[in-house]
């Protein structure tokens, strides 16, 4: 039984959904959020992630400090019940406000936030700071939904609000809501989730997975993906599938054999020179190869290497060969080296692979006409 408990059922709107009524501390007692950086018990994902980012923290005391002013008003929650079928004995606990007995009969994920995490956040926070706040908080129960259609019904209320990363919406179709799924948009994310988690994989823990900024990991998930959209059209798929090649072997072969040829871009270590006062001077180099550009590029230019090696008789040494010629490439961003002329991102891919196949198929340098 929660302390200064107020949950209240106000109706049954259909088979599917309820309005109910819940305080800051029984929220914070019940709530759940399933979380991509944490597990979710409930997940099919293979290490269990949830589909939602972090909570953005610098907005939770606006909103807290929102919650103290006078006249603030309480929006509805909407969350996920994940109950079964068991609805009536589920509406009973809430109105008995018997929090300890939904959690031990169905979990503590039971009641998943699907929209809502900042609000529910701040309301919390503001109470914590002032246990005299005991508003009513309507939340909107939904019922049967699986976790795949929890994850596919957060998409679509905040794809059509506040912009998600496409990376982490991405990678919860892959994972989730398209799983099962055999068509060449799935077939590719999966692709792209293998590149990123195969323990054989150049890419594995150098990809960017939710879209959140991070220095260290330049490409995303999405930039990954979409990169590989372009190396395996399903033209391309289908001669592979009946050469009888395994298409994942493929694409991490290309990508290892890239790392080996251009070991000092792939894995750069600083420069080190003597400064004027005889001290050793430690400058970071930058590559582009693990750019969206350098990526992208080489993503296309794998899509012909493949394509020729799928014309021999002997497939793996004839993609070796052609890729290895890309260890050539000057990838180091300075100013006047003329591999690295292009622009950066999805702009810049038509210039640079355009330079990284005229070296590869015709030999010629960038400086050649």
């Amino acid at each position: 039984m929660s302390s200064n408990g107020k949950m209240k059922v106000l109706g049954v709107l259909s088979p599917l959904e309820a309005i109910a009524l819940i305080t800051p501390p029984e929220m914070k007692e019940l709530f759940f959020i399933s979380r991509f950086e944490d597990s979710d018990p409930d997940s099919p994902a293979p290490d269990k992630h949830g589909y939602q980012r972090q909570p953005i923290e610098a907005r939770i005391p606006g909103i807290a400090r929102y919650y103290a002013e006078p006249g603030s008003r309480t929006t509805p929650i909407f969350v996920s019940c994940r109950i079964g079928d068991e609805v009536a004995d589920f509406l009973k606990l809430w109105d008995a406000r018997d929090i300890a007995g939904i959690l031990d009969r169905w979990g503590t994920s039971a009641v998943s936030v699907i929209d809502g995490q900042h609000r529910f956040l701040g309301l919390v926070r503001h109470w914590e700071d002032d246990n005299e706040f005991l508003p009513l908080v309507p939340v909107i129960l939904n019922f049967g939904l699986s976790f795949a259609e929890e994850a596919q019904f957060f998409d679509i209320i905040n794809s059509t609000q506040r912009k998600l990363p496409k990376a982490l919406i991405e990678i919860t179709k892959a994972d989730v809501t398209e799983a099962g799924v055999v068509d060449h948009a799935q077939r590719v994310r999966l692709l792209a989730t293998m590149l990123a988690r195969h323990e054989d994989s150049v890419w594995r823990g150098q990809v960017n997975l939710t879209g959140a900024r991070d220095p260290n990991k330049p490409v995303t998930f999405e930039g990954l993906r979409r990169s590989s959209v372009s190396m395996f059209p399903k033209e391309i798929l289908d001669r592979i599938d009946e050469r009888g090649f395994d298409a994942e072997k493929v694409a991490r072969d290309y990508w290892r054999t890239v790392a080996v040829a251009c070991e000092d871009a792939w894995n750069p270590e600083p420069s080190v020179t003597v400064g004027e006062d005889g001290e050793d001077v430690v400058e970071k180099r930058s590559y582009r190869i693990k750019e969206l550009v350098g990526v992208a590029s080489l993503a296309r230019l794998g899509k012909d290497i493949i394509a020729s090696a799928l014309e021999h008789d002997d497939f793996d040494t004839k993609m070796s060969t052609l890729t290895s010629r890309i260890g050539s490439v000057d990838w180091e961003k300075r100013k006047g080296n003329e591999w690295m002329a292009s622009q950066a991102g999805f702009a810049g891919q038509a210039d640079l692979y355009s330079v990284l196949y005229r070296w590869v198929y015709l030999s010629k340098m960038p400086s050649d006409e």
